[in-house]
């Protein structure tokens, strides 16, 4: 069984969620001794993931000389050897009958309405369609993904459907006796509360700065990561929290784990994920997690999180303040410890290698 795997993704993003996946991913699948080879690897110096792959040790393709921005939403172009497994890092697939097509679905928030606009959003959504109809596997990254799936797609059979979760990275962790102080906050800053990510859209940022309005003005809040500020969100905090805030636009992920650590909790008010790593980051790290009972949240914080039962800044608020009762915060980091441990990306890696197998067995 001869693996191809597509990394055009790397071209498509400077980091972010689906850029840790296949990161991880082939990471994984390269240590099981598997025959693999890459396709459209070529060190984007943007990726902070691509970056730390030495593409010497493996077999790589060029596919085409069309441009990765066109490439992307094309079926693949270069020839596999027959029964070969291909593994497109984003939504691509091979039109060949004498392979093995494998897709990953992320999200549906296109379908949702709730990502990029027309014509970006068109062009996601056609060549979804396209690889869903080809793809003799599919692996969704939650059940909430795939309950969706089969909703949008209700033609797609089911039995070529598999559940199976990120993992959350060893670099997150409780903070040994001893460990450097936190960096990257002013003296005495604090306690604070952390958001994690991007502000636009289904994120609900506006919504965790009226949470933090709710609370006692000893809380303060960290926003961490999230890409380049924009004026309309820089006047948002400034109106909303003047003097209790701190933004941390750059962060590396040992900086991070610290963050994560000294928070008093993660606030994650998201309407919408297909996984969401914050959320499993910060567990990991003996975090307390409030989010939203909503798509992918249940799952992946189990009994460990906060789940607030409505958007709004008031169920957050809510949720937060019940973290003063010392024991109820003990328990709940200890359940996040708990649950975290249920996503490794070994169990990742070796549900993936295992669906191949199984879909190869199937097909030949």
């Amino acid at each position: 069984m001869e693996i191809f795997l597509d990394n055009i993704v790397f071209t498509i993003q400077k980091a972010g969620g689906v850029s840790v996946y296949w990161y991880e991913l082939l990471q994984g699948i390269c240590r099981s001794g598997l025959p693999v080879s890459f396709l459209n690897a070529r060190l984007n110096p943007e990726n902070i993931f691509e970056q730390r792959l030495d593409y010497r040790q493996h077999h790589c393709i060029r596919e085409s000389w069309i441009p990765s921005r066109y490439l992307r939403y094309m079926p693949l172009r270069h020839t596999l050897p027959e029964t070969a497994v291909f593994h497109g890092g984003y939504l691509r697939v091979s039109p060949q009958k004498n392979v093995v097509n494998i897709l990953t679905i992320h999200d549906l928030a296109h379908e949702r309405g709730l990502a990029v606009n027309f014509p970006r959003g068109l062009a996601n959504i056609s060549q979804k369609r396209y690889g869903i109809k080809k793809a003799d596997g599919i692996i969704c990254i939650s059940d909430s993904t795939r309950r969706e799936l089969l909703h949008f797609y209700p033609r797609t059979d089911p039995r070529k459907v598999k559940v199976i979760y990120h993992g959350i990275s060893d670099t997150f962790h409780p903070c040994h006796e001893g460990e450097e102080p936190l960096p990257l906050l002013p003296p005495g800053f604090g306690p604070y509360i952390l958001y994690v990510g991007a502000r636009n859209n289904y994120k609900n940022f506006a919504v965790a700065l009226e949470a933090m309005r709710l609370l006692p003005s000893r809380y303060k809040l960290v926003a961490a990561g999230g890409g380049p500020w924009n004026k309309r969100d820089s006047l948002l905090i400034e109106q909303k929290l003047a003097g209790r805030y701190h933004i941390a636009e750059r962060v590396s992920p040992s900086n991070l784990n610290l963050l994560y650590n000294y928070a008093w909790c993660l606030l994650y008010p998201t309407s919408y994920e297909g996984f969401g790593f914050p959320p499993g980051e910060a567990m990991k790290a003996g975090c307390p997690v409030v989010t939203a009972n909503t798509t992918s949240m249940p799952e992946v914080t189990g009994n460990a999180g906060l789940l607030a039962d409505e958007i709004s800044a008031e169920a957050f608020a809510e949720k937060i303040l019940l973290l003063e009762n010392e024991t109820y915060r003990q328990r709940c980091i200890q359940a996040g410890l708990a649950q975290a441990k249920l996503f490794t990306w070994d169990r990742s890696v070796q549900e993936t290698i295992c669906f191949y197998k199984d879909c190869w067995n199937n097909k030949f």
